[in-house]
């Protein structure tokens, strides 16, 4: 499944004083709040061990100028965004259901805006992860994997560090990513480290200066993979294709379009690579492709979706048909108290229906997640009458039910084992957001815990992946300012 789901707002950070103001009234014209925030003490490369039980507390907080319960200190001026949960909380609830994960190795792509989709990959047996094998990567540490040459904070395409990565089910081992300003980089052994720009071909140049972010298909076969961008500042603003792993670039029109040219990257039907769904940047634009980016066509929205300034977020949903899951379709509006709330097309928006109050939070990229095609789908966010934080359908988003504890998240993805949440946003370079991780065992109806993260992890995620060696779920994430961080799964 595919979620899009990035909002990432304007540019100048909105000042917010007070924990609960969710609601960011900042103006599009103004890119400084796009993207993401951070600290640039993120930068560690590869190296070091960082124990994630340490520093920063689990709870969901941020308050002005304060700390948090368990110990993240929340800058002034990093309003918009409250949590509410408090560190080592579990918490039950949610509908029974007969979830679970159908695989064990290969890849999981929770990419772009992709809901994971549960994949063996096209790679047969997964080669093992060198740093586990060689005992440098414990089982259940948070480590910093960004490059040590990749700036996190400087760049004249306003630089907030990174918010998109992306794994190819082709290759399990292999893993992509865009740092702003900086280009596309690879790992080629699950993400431990990495090498790039690799973006060295044709119009490479001009798209790497780009604010914005990447996106694989889902369940990939193509060798090299084809890689969709889409940049919403630098010389690199607009849409773009690769279709030899990230080395040339294509820029595509995106003609229905007469307002803007800033997209987020597209979400993938997880059944056809060429059909693309994508929303624009603080714009009421929906816009679909069925040639892989190459034209574009306008989608019908209902009336309550409208959200002048606001980003919607857009998702596919397997319904383990080809044929339905090209039509059917999940939209969130941008937080905005509830009042636009989360809406399901089965008619590829012919006709919607609003199933939720839920709103995605500003920065996400990643709020959907289905761990199989049971009917099972999670889902993030804030102003549910059910309670903030993650949402659970067993019936392919018609109806939800809360579970894991009350705590604003912006992202959900998983493994064959479990469910995460985490949440981040565009904060800006040295401000710090709580990543108020949570846990849940699939099916994702029992306990979930909160088991805290590094304090070096100033920033929380946009967007994971997640791939199999064979052995271990390895999740990479992207947190804005405080860069790439990976997890190997216990």
């Amino acid at each position: 499944m595919n979620v899009r789901t990035a909002i990432w707002p304007s540019a100048t950070l909105c000042s917010a004083i007070g924990a609960l103001l969710v609601s960011l009234a900042c103006s599009p014209d103004k890119p400084a709040q796009d993207g993401g925030g951070g600290n640039a003490g993120a930068q560690t490369g590869t190296g070091g061990l960082l124990d994630s039980t340490g520093g920063v507390g689990t709870g969901g907080g941020s308050s002005t100028g304060g700390s948090s319960t368990g110990g993240v200190t929340q800058t002034a001026g990093s309003g918009g965004q409250a949590g509410s949960a408090q560190g080592g909380a579990t918490a039950t609830g949610g509908k029974a259901s007969t979830g679970g994960v159908s695989a064990t190795g290969g890849t999981v792509s929770q990419s772009g805006g992709s809901a994971g989709k549960s994949s063996t990959g096209g790679a047969g047996t997964p080669p093992p992860d060198p740093c586990v094998t060689a005992g440098g990567c414990p089982p259940g540490k948070w480590i910093s994997v960004t490059p040590a040459s990749v700036d996190l904070v400087n760049g004249a395409c306003g630089n907030y560090g990174t918010k998109s990565v992306q794994s190819d089910a082709n290759h399990p081992q292999d893993f992509y990513t865009l740092f702003f300003c900086q280009g596309v980089w690879k790992s080629s052994d699950y993400g431990q480290t990495w090498t790039g720009p690799i973006n060295k071909g044709a119009s490479g140049a001009m798209f790497g200066d780009c604010a914005g972010g990447i996106t694989i298909p889902p369940n990939n076969t193509a060798d090299p993979p084809t890689l969709y961008a889409s940049c919403i500042r630098g010389a690199g603003l607009g849409f773009w294709r690769s279709t030899n792993g990230g080395v040339d670039w294509t820029r595509y029109n995106v003609a229905p379009s007469t307002k803007t040219q800033e997209f987020y990257p597209p979400v993938v039907d997880p059944y056809d690579a060429k059909h693309l769904l994508m929303v624009g940047h603080a714009v009421d634009v929906l816009v679909q492709s069925v040639d892989g980016g190459q034209t574009w066509t306008s989608v019908p929205t209902n009336a309550g979706m409208a959200q002048p300034g606001g980003t919607g977020g857009i998702a596919f949903v397997d319904t383990g048909m080809a044929s339905t899951t090209r039509d059917t379709w999940l939209w969130l509006g941008s937080q905005s108290g509830g009042n636009i709330g989360t809406w399901r097309t089965s008619n590829a928006g012919i006709a919607w229906k609003k199933v939720e109050k839920n709103e995605h939070t500003n920065g996400a990229t990643q709020v959907v997640y289905q761990p199989d095609k049971s009917g099972a789908v999670f889902m993030t966010g804030v102003y549910s009458d059910l309670g903030w934080g993650v949402l659970r359908s067993t019936d392919y988003g018609e109806s939800w039910a809360h579970v894991g504890g009350a705590a604003q998240e912006a992202v959900v993805f998983g493994t064959a084992k479990n469910v995460y949440a985490m949440f981040g946003w565009g904060i800006g370079a040295g401000m710090m957001v709580d990543p108020s991780l949570q846990i849940g065992s699939l099916p994702g109806t029992g306990t979930w815990t909160m088991p805290g993260t590094p304090a070096a992890m100033t920033q929380g995620p946009a967007q994971a992946a997640v791939s199999n060696d064979g052995k271990n779920g390895i999740v990479v994430v992207a947190n804005y300012n405080a860069g790439l961080w990976r997890y190997i799964e216990p």
